[in-house]
């Protein structure tokens, strides 16, 4: 045995360096382009898939209450809200001495609003197709945009309460368009994969400030952070959306012509909605957890 490996009694082997979170955040991007290229071919540029996004959308509906529970909250979302949004969580970062997590959240919601903007109004909307534009939604990027970098800027060992708390918010943003009558699903998921490449860039960002040459030396924790790994992230968020679902039922969704048909059709959107919400918070806890220790 070389001198190296050996250690006296009781002292602990010196941690590996941090690698960099480059590597998924480029996976991250990846995806949400496939993902945003593959929805506007098959929603927009198709017309069968445009009239089957347009009956998804149509095919819940409720009493007069329904929609004005969820209107009530989406049109909270402004100018003003999404700037107030930023300055909260960056000032949550900053009390923990994380300027890097401060600027990976205001580039996560900024970059994300700007580009569906952008996207919307003057990329996908001269694409050719056979029904006017609403891909992505800027209602759901906003809500999921600021619900992810509320999950990004706190503490990683607070994600079992944080997690499913912060994937309600986004499922409700997303789900709560579709039932509500604002948007397609195609939008909602389209809005998940600008927030999902964008999530990405934050956190490699973050890294990169708090922990590269612009940051202090990497930190070890003084006690060791509880693990959450896929399959319980996964259930984490799975909680939050039944948690959103069970509201939407309490305040009267149902099929809009109480048949079989719409009952589909509905479960199909809700349930397209609750799995791109999965893919993106389950995939998005699980990088964070280990690089933004």
């Amino acid at each position: 045995m070389s001198a190296s490996t050996m250690r006296p009694t009781g002292q602990q082997t010196p941690s590996r360096p941090r690698t960099s979170p480059w590597r998924p955040a480029a996976a991250m991007v990846g995806v949400a382009v496939v993902a945003i290229v593959v929805l506007v071919m098959l929603l927009v540029r198709n017309r069968t898939g445009a009239k089957f996004d347009y009956k998804m959308e149509f095919a819940l509906g409720g009493p007069p209450w329904l929609f004005y529970n969820i209107e009530d909250r989406l049109q909270q979302v402004s100018v003003t809200s999404v700037a107030l949004a930023g300055i909260l969580v960056a000032a949550v970062a900053l009390s923990r001495r994380r300027i890097g997590l401060a600027v990976g959240a205001i580039v996560l919601i900024g970059g994300a609003t700007v580009t569906t903007q952008l996207l919307k109004a003057h990329v996908i909307h001269e694409l050719p197709g056979d029904v006017a534009n609403s891909m992505p939604s800027g209602h759901a990027t906003v809500g999921i945009s600021i619900s992810l970098a509320t999950l990004m800027v706190l503490p990683v060992a607070w994600q079992w309460g944080v997690l499913p708390v912060c994937a309600a918010a986004g499922f409700f943003f997303g789900a709560g368009t579709v039932v509500g009558h604002w948007h397609h699903p195609g939008d909602v998921l389209a809005a998940l994969a600008v927030c999902l490449a964008w999530a990405g860039v934050a956190l490699a960002v973050a890294h990169t400030v708090d922990h590269g040459r612009l940051g202090r030396a990497p930190r070890t924790p003084s006690r060791p952070v509880r693990s959450i790994g896929p399959g319980l992230a996964i259930w984490l968020v799975i909680g939050g959306i039944a948690l959103v679902s069970c509201l939407f039922l309490a305040w009267g969704a149902q099929p809009t012509v109480h048949g079989l048909r719409d009952l589909v059709l509905g479960m199909t959107a809700v349930a397209l909605v609750a799995a791109g919400t999965v893919v993106v918070y389950g995939w998005f806890s699980q990088v964070a957890r280990r690089y933004l220790v």
